[in-house]
């Protein structure tokens, strides 16, 4: 598998962290998330290993920037790391089922969980989200969408743009193109899974809700 490896850039990192300031008492597992609420990091063998490749286009307030994300699964844990298209890490991260460890952070308030906690809420099973939201937040899963929502306000989306019915690119297509959104921070950043890095696909009982 690649060298570890989204969602962080070190001009996006300051709103990010001013957004996630109201933090709990600190918890290796857990991150605070926009918007009020914490998400606590789940077992990496909630989904079935792997590792992928992704092109991330973060926008703030009219800017824009691009960065390579690589992201490894398996039963030992995850790793992620951010980089700039030219190969410099912006971000490295790690979780062993225990603890989640930075090597790097575009800045020191930002919690190491966070990048992890992000790809969790994103392709996790909801029942696996739903145990890591502390009891502020709740999930509204759709299938094409994710919502976390507290008193009945959005604070993160995630929609998935893939294409879910083209034959040849497998069950796990819809997550080959996801867009998160953070409201309260103003972020936007539309993921796109490169080829031959496949996500996997959640087995039998990892679907998402249907409504």
């Amino acid at each position: 598998m690649r060298l570890l490896p989204p969602f962080a850039l070190r001009s996006l990192a300051v709103p990010l962290v001013l957004a996630l300031a109201a933090c709990g008492p600190p918890d290796p597992r857990c991150a605070a998330l926009p918007g009020g609420g914490r998400y606590c990091l789940q077992p990496s063998t909630a989904l079935a290993p792997f590792d992928a490749q992704q092109k991330v286009e973060a926008r703030l307030s009219g800017r824009r920037e691009t960065m390579i994300v690589e992201l490894e699964n398996d039963a030992a844990g995850m790793r992620f790391a951010a980089l700039t298209p030219f190969g410099h890490t912006l971000l490295q991260a790690s979780y062993d089922n225990h603890t989640a460890t930075a090597a790097t952070l575009p800045n020191p308030r930002l919690e190491p969980a966070l990048p992890l906690a992000l790809v969790q809420l994103a392709l996790w099973p909801a029942a696996a989200v739903r145990d890591g939201l502390d009891s502020l937040l709740t999930l509204d899963d759709s299938g094409e969408h994710r919502r976390i929502l507290r008193d009945g306000e959005t604070t993160l989306q995630i929609d998935y743009l893939g294409d879910m019915h083209s034959d040849d690119r497998g069950p796990d297509a819809r997550h080959r193109r996801l867009r998160v959104s953070v409201p309260s921070a103003q972020i936007e950043l539309d993921i796109e899974t490169l080829p031959h890095f496949p996500l996997a696909a959640p087995g039998p009982d990892q679907g998402h809700d249907v409504p």
